[in-house]
């Protein structure tokens, strides 16, 4: 239905569409908009996505709903993230036996607190302690064996580091405990789309990551066909993020992730992080996983995980300049060293872009300023 042209501004996605009904050639558009801007748009609730007609009332509308940046998310134990500045670094600490680049590594206490002492020196801006592998085909923790994995490195790094820290789980009883021992933000493969899970974290006032993943890890990988990859991917997590918001978490506790390698082939995994910005428009922080992952090795990465490095710096670097607010990633330093010229870039980007805005916009009396 719309036409290949593609115009972003401000993270919304606008697609002309042709001949559409009533209207002439290139006078309609498809835009990725949640329902809040559409009760903006006349008074109206537009699930997305929907065609709208281009008017003026429709891009002021969209001008007002987007969220100013940068702007703070509400963590607890008193903690907050400023998100929309640079580009921010979620360090991974895996302690597990079975995780597919670092499992076995850091099982320990003593060796998972030293990386994510290692990880926090190198600059993360905060840390994911998981206690489950959720690898394609992985078995399923018991939620007795995942607390003993996970507790004794979040207590250990909470009196260690003033850095916020993040509970990588799919259980409520796991995440209950994570934070009673220190974790700011629950990471939910789930995407929250357990009721108990929602509660716990509106009770705790802490903050969630949603993410899209279909089935499970266990099955995730044996049918990763759809017929509209990025308009399932945003239903759900705009579905699930309104879910949370009516259980009591706050819309400035909340973000959102793809599900990169999470039930999607290696085609469906590039085509999410090429159009991430699209998920900008739910209103949401967008988190980004690509680290390490087996979709880089189709792309031309390594055919280890332990060999994908590069591949994988490559793609933090390529969803910060595609509208991704944080990468999670293994490997901080080198990210943080090539996402710092991703942010100067963009920054140099977005202000040419305003100036030009700028110097075209019309004045008085429909005259647009010389220059």
């Amino acid at each position: 239905m719309a036409s290949a042209a593609t115009v972003e501004r401000y993270g919304w996605t606008l697609e002309p569409v042709r001949g559409g009904r009533g209207a002439g050639s290139g006078s309609r558009v498809r835009v990725l908009i949640p329902g809040p801007v559409g009760a903006a748009v006349g008074g109206r609730s537009l699930a997305p996505p929907q065609p709208i007609a281009v008017a003026s009332l429709a891009l002021e509308a969209i001008e007002r709903y987007r969220r100013t940046t940068p702007r703070t998310l509400r963590l607890a134990h008193g903690h907050g993230l400023t998100v929309g500045g640079r580009t921010l670094v979620m360090g991974i600490v895996n302690v597990t036996p079975d995780s597919f680049y670092d499992g076995g590594r850091y099982a320990t206490t003593e060796a998972a607190v030293e990386q994510g002492l290692r990880l926090a020196a190198e600059g993360a801006d905060l840390l994911d302690i998981g206690g489950e592998s959720t690898r394609p085909g992985a078995p399923e923790a018991r939620a007795t064996e995942e607390s003993r994995r996970v507790l004794p490195v979040l207590r250990a790094l909470r009196k260690k580091l003033d850095l916020p820290l993040s509970i990588d789980t799919r259980k409520s009883s796991v995440a209950q405990a994570a934070l009673e021992a220190g974790a700011a933000l629950v990471n939910d493969v789930g995407g929250l789309g357990d009721a108990r899970m929602r509660r716990l974290v509106a009770r705790a006032d802490a903050a969630a990551v949603v993410m899209h993943m279909r089935g499970g890890p266990r099955t995730m990988q044996r049918d990763t066909g759809y017929d509209d990859l990025r308009s399932e991917v945003f239903r759900f997590l705009w579905q699930r993020t309104r879910e949370a918001e009516r259980a009591g978490v706050g819309s400035d506790q909340l973000l959102v992730d793809p599900g990169i390698g999470f039930g999607k082939s290696p085609e469906g995994s590039l085509e999410l992080l090429t159009h991430v910005r699209e998920l900008r428009s739910l209103g949401y922080p967008v988190l980004l996983g690509a680290s390490r992952k087996s979709f880089l090795k189709a792309l031309g990465g390594g055919e280890r995980a332990e060999d994908r490095l590069h591949a994988s710096v490559s793609a933090a670097v390529f969803a910060s300049l595609r509208g991704a607010e944080i990468v999670r990633v293994h490997d901080v330093a080198p990210t943080l060293e090539a996402l710092k010229v991703a942010d100067a870039v963009r920054a140099r980007v977005t202000a040419s872009r305003d100036r030009e805005g700028t110097r075209a916009r019309p004045r008085r009396g429909g005259r647009r300023s010389a220059g």
